[in-house]
């Protein structure tokens, strides 16, 4: 039996009101801001505590107004603090802590 990874499309940089986020209650989001190296790149995340399972979000470039950033959306996340990291490598993790009905942002 043979195993082939999925390939994943790389996907034309975002303008602003193109990501929507799905909050509010006990649910909010999380905007993580890049260097401009990581472009392309998985961000995964899990909740603080927890296994890794695989969800992950591309590192896109985003267009907001002048500026070119480039970050990982993650638009809907209980509330509540996460651990970041570059996919599949364990020698790096970001934390944040997530709001109900806000969308936090972090710095890499």
């Amino acid at each position: 039996m043979s195993h082939h990874a999925l390939e994943e499309a790389t996907l034309e940089p975002s303008q602003a009101g193109s990501v929507l986020a799905d909050i509010g209650g006990d649910v909010g989001a999380a905007v993580v801001y890049l260097p401009a190296a990581f472009a392309g790149l998985e961000i995964e995340i899990r909740a603080d505590g927890t296994e890794w399972s695989g969800t992950h979000t591309g590192v896109r470039e985003r267009h907001v107004g002048d500026k070119v950033l480039w970050a990982a959306f993650f638009g809907s996340l209980r509330a509540g603090r996460y651990e970041l990291r570059r996919r599949g490598d364990p020698s790096r993790c970001v934390e944040v802590e997530v709001v109900g009905g806000e969308v936090t942002e972090a710095r890499w």
